[in-house]
């Protein structure tokens, strides 16, 4: 009994019983011709066809054919699943076979096991499809079904199980070949219905078990159809459909369809879209059958020679309606409540009071009482004037009538229910619609003529507006806006007394729009004269202020299950939501109930639109991003490809073409294509986008378009063409001009020599000026140099002959002379080449003839500082490398490390100053590393850009003293770099970067 449990759960069904729509595609609808054999769908959502004439492509609009493989037989029979996601199908005999993967079909590159096996000198076929025409080869008595894991071999006498590993044992003695059309695999189990016993047979994993309960597996009437590649198993049972799907690993059936003609069809496969809600049929004689499930209800008297026209009705139970011809209308049925003899075609009904109904009838208002069932029945007369309508507003009531001559119609406003004494009555010219109570005063009525607004208290009319517009009705809207339904002009939204009109649908149908009813995902569902209109409520708002705003509206017709696809309106109501949550809608062929949440809309996947197909001509072809074309093409089809099984009006499909004369977004005519024509050579894009929601959310793809020119047509050609006219006008001007230029000659030649004298004479001024400028400018700068360079020795001298003679101790006064003593004799050393820094400026040479020792120069810079350094606790370290020498301008190199070091010294206490150096690749690094007080970043900051600046703008010293500009206007005739740092953890780090 270990399968108990499993058999407790295992045939339970969920019931979902649709309706449906049918539709047959057969040769005359685009089939090559009606055969079609098997049916699957890809991942990218695309249907394909198997059919003795080819492959086809079904996009739910049109039929293409893939024959261009190379296969001479292209009579094509089974899909079946390839890796991930392809499929591979065989021709008849399995000579050839293809693989239809990335949307298109091609001959697969590895080798393909074809469904035929020997074993035991046996040749066995695989059984992956049932058929109801016929499960078997005829030559054929041995099959095998393979799972995930294992295979299981039938030859009508026994049952053997083989592993992957090779394990083969027998199963089952005598076990009959017929079984296999009652066979599925769910979860790696195979099972087989056996009717004559009442039971299912499963096989798990090399052993064999029963199931002796009673099911629709099981069941003699039942056809069982399993397809392996798609992994759908339909059971087909008196005409009633079921889905088997592994639920919690177990089969379990839910309902689909009721098929009356299912049985007496040539069936050949079947293949259920669940994302689209559509059944499709393959037969052999008729072609495609495809069915479209609906959760539209439309419910039927189908009383003889009686019409099922219907209008106005009122909400009667939590799932029904009741008209006043006295039938209660539900889902799924119709029952007679109460006999009635309606005589004129007065399309109005209320409730009073007490729930009682009241119609107009001639000139009477009817009474059906609810205490009776509505059987029992009162009327009351307006002999004088002709009732028309009767409306309930607020807690009063209105009766609309016409005067014998219908030269005017009235309204009479009613405080109660019994309509005897009016405390209103206003005259009007155009015949009356609908009444809307604004407030407890005021009213909106509805006419041939606009609308006019009404007050109760001060008994006339405010306002008229909207003139010559028939109006229909007002409704007001859960968030208080007022939607004005006008006859032939579609919705308008009233703000202020003012009318904004929406824009239409694509076919204008909604331009006679009936009656609006909101759900609670704020969208509105519109019934009209050729459809049901489903838009979202805040794009119309959005609209209103925004007349940019794109309004998509999606129309349900006869194909999702209405009878017909004219709603009827300009009826009191023309709509109703029932207490279940049923909206009702009158039309031409009875009352359409449905539950807005039960219907859906269909629109492709933002990742379901490829743009890789071209038509020029006769010749198709096929590009990925970038289409090419010559520019003797005269038309381009660029097809869009897209799957998508339902409307296509509901496709919004828009085009752009970049760089062309009209750049502006257009909508694509038939949604499936762009026609390219008479657009000259160049390169264009084209931007496509495709809605994919409700809530007008687009998908945008982009291609490229290049369209070669004519050498005539290109641009060096035009080039050239210009440029042999330009010459020919020269030569023609240069002919007539040689005359005139030979006669001028010599006064040319005369006033040639003057201007020369003159120009000789303002250039050696302008180089004299330049020169005196330059000197100056050079002495300034040597002096300021000069200036900068001996300050800080000079004032160190000046600083110990103080202390000097402020000191009497004679060990310090020692220690004072010599360090005067070491300073004076470095600052003499350094005085002797002052002839040196004459140079500086004007040294055009920034390369020495000798090598320079860094070392050496540093050395003396240490000597210098020294004294200096020490006063202030500082020492200075030198640890350049002295076998690094350059090939440099030494005195301009000397100029730089004398200033850096001075910076330096003057910025540090009980600290050390280190150089060192550092050489890398074709480059040397000097780098002076103080621990001193260091730079703010902002001056760092300054610094880096005035080294940066220098050369290509003014040099402008200011801000933080001379000697670091100096030093940056030196290294930049080095061709050096030179940076500034932080020196962590205090300090400043300056790095001079010199090419070797």
């Amino acid at each position: 009994m270990k399968y108990f449990y499993f058999i407790s759960l295992f045939f339970s069904l969920l019931f979902n019983a649709q309706r449906y729509t049918s539709r047959w595609y057969g040769m005359d609808q685009g089939l090559p011709q009606n055969s079609v054999k098997d049916i699957v769908k890809d991942k990218y959502g695309f249907i394909w066809l198997a059919t003795d004439s080819g492959i086809l492509r079904f996009d739910g609009s049109h039929f293409i054919p893939y024959n261009n493989h190379k296969v001479k037989n292209i009579s094509f029979k089974d899909f079946l699943g390839y890796g991930k996601d392809g499929f591979i199908i065989f021709n008849n005999w399995e000579e050839d076979c293809v693989l239809i993967k990335d949307r298109t079909v091609q001959r697969p590159n590895t080798k393909v096991f074809r469904t035929f096996f020997i074993q035991n000198g046996k040749q066995y076929k695989r059984f992956y499809k049932n058929s109801f025409i016929n499960n078997f080869f005829p030559d054929i008595d041995s099959y095998y079904i393979k799972t995930t894991s294992d295979t299981y071999f039938f030859n009508g006498k026994n049952v053997q199980f083989v592993t992957r590993k090779g394990i083969k044992k027998t199963i089952s003695e005598n076990f009959p070949l017929k079984l296999l059309g009652n066979s599925f695999e769910c979860n790696d189990i195979v099972y087989m219905g056996d009717p004559e016993n009442r039971r299912t047979i499963l096989f798990n994993k090399g052993k064999i078990s029963y199931d002796n309960q009673p099911s629709l597996y099981n069941d003699p009437k039942t056809k069982i159809y399993w397809h392996q590649g798609t992994k759908q198993i339909f059971i087909i049972n008196d005409g009633n459909i079921y889905i088997s799907k592994n639920k919690n690993g177990k089969p379990t059936l839910s309902f689909l369809m009721k098929y009356k003609k299912i049985e007496k069809e040539l069936l050949y496969c079947m293949f259920y879209d669940e994302e689209s809600d559509k059944m499709y049929f393959g037969n052999v004689v008729k072609g495609l059958n495809i069915i479209s499930l609906s959760n539209f209800y439309v419910p039927q008297k189908n009383i003889p020679f009686t019409g099922e026209v219907v209008y106005e009705a009122q909400p009667f139970t939590q799932h029904s309606i009741i008209t006043k011809q006295g039938f209660e209308f539900s889902r799924d049925k119709v029952s007679r409540l109460f006999l009635s003899n309606i005589k004129t075609d007065k399309r109005c009904l209320i409730y009073d009071n007490s729930s009682n109904l009241l119609y107009p009838e001639f000139n009477q208002i009817k009474k059906r009482y609810k205490n009776s069932q509505y059987k029992k029945i009162d009327s009351s007369s307006f002999n004088k004037r002709k009732v028309q309508e009767v409306f309930k507003i607020n807690k009063n009531y209105s009766v609309s009538m016409a005067d014998p001559e219908f030269y005017y119609y009235y309204l009479y406003i009613y405080p109660d229910d019994k309509l005897k004494h009016p405390k209103n009555i206003f005259r009007f010219k155009s015949y009356i619609y609908h009444v809307f109570a604004v407030n407890n005063d005021q009213l909106y009525v509805s006419t041939d003529d606009g609308i006019y607004s009404v007050s109760i208290s001060q008994h006339k009319i405010l306002k008229h507006f909207a003139k010559g517009l028939t109006v229909k009705q007002i409704q007001k809207t859960k968030d208080g806006n007022l939607w004005v339904l006008i006859y032939g002009k579609g919705i308008h939204l009233l703000r202020d007394n003012k009318l904004i009109a929406m824009p239409y649908d694509k076919n204008g149908y909604i331009s006679n729009a009936h009656h609006i009813l909101e759900d609670s995902h704020g969208f509105f569902w519109i019934s009209s004269n050729n459809g049901l209109f489903k838009v979202a409520k805040n794009m119309l708002l959005e609209y209103s202020q925004n007349k940019d705003i794109k309004v998509t509206y999606y129309r349900y017709t006869k194909e999702n299950g209405f009878l017909n696809n004219e709603f009827n309106g300009k009826a009191n109501p023309s709509g109703n939501i029932l207490e279940n949550g049923d909206f009702v809608f009158p039309s031409m062929e009875g009352f359409v109930f449905f539950k807005p949440d039960e219907i859906k809309t269909y629109y492709p996947k933002s990742s379901q639109l490829f743009i890789e197909r071209a038509k020029n001509g006769k010749n198709e072809i096929f590009f990925k991003d970038t289409l090419k074309l010559k520019s003797d093409y005269k038309t381009a089809d660029i097809y869009f490809d897209f799957p998508y099984y339902h409307n296509i009006e509901n496709i919004y499909v828009e085009t752009r073409l970049e760089n062309s004369e009209n750049n502006n977004w257009e909508e694509s005519k038939n949604g499936r294509k762009f026609i390219l024509a008479n657009v000259p050579p160049g390169n264009y894009f084209l931007h496509v986008r495709m809605l994919t929601s409700d809530k007008g959310k687009f998908a945008y793809k982009k291609i490229r378009i290049e369209i070669e020119p004519f050498f005539y047509q290109t641009l060096w050609f035009k080039i050239l063409i210009i440029l042999v006219g330009l010459t020919i006008i020269v030569i023609i001007i240069q002919m007539r001009t040689n005359f005139l230029r030979i006669t001028n000659e010599k006064l040319k030649s005369i006033v040639y020599n003057k201007d020369q004298q003159l120009k000789e004479t303002s250039e050696n001024l302008e180089i004299t000026k330049t020169k005196l400028k330059n000197e100056a400018e050079y002495q300034q700068k040597i002096m300021e140099s000069i200036s900068h360079d001996i300050t800080t020795p000079v004032r160190f001298i000046s600083l110990m002959s103080q202390k000097l003679s402020e000191t009497e101790d004679a060990t310090i006064q020692k220690k004072y002379f010599d360090s005067i003593y070491k300073t004076s004799e470095q600052l003499f050393k350094f005085t002797l080449g002052l002839k040196e820094y004459n140079e500086l400026y004007k040294e055009e040479n920034t390369l020495d003839d000798e090598d320079t020792s860094i070392y050496e120069i540093v050395e003396s810079k240490k000597l210098l500082f020294e004294q200096m350094a020490l006063e202030h606790s500082t020492t200075i370290i030198n640890i350049c490398d002295p076998h690094i020498k350059l090939r440099t301008n030494k005195n301009i190199l000397s100029a730089i490390l004398h200033n850096l070091i001075d910076n330096a010294v003057k910025n540090t206490d009980n600290g050390e100053i280190t150089i060192k150096t550092r050489e890398e690749n074709a480059q040397v690094e000097i780098g002076i590393f103080d621990t001193g007080k260091g730079m703010s970043p902002t001056q760092i900051e300054y610094y880096s850009k005035v080294f940066e600046r220098v050369g290509t703008e003014n040099f402008i010293f200011k801000n933080y003293g001379l000697g670091l500009h100096m030093v940056i206007q030196l290294s930049k005739k080095l061709e050096a770099k030179i940076t500034f740092h932080e020196n962590m953890p205090k300090g400043t780090a300056v790095k001079l970067f010199l090419k070797k």
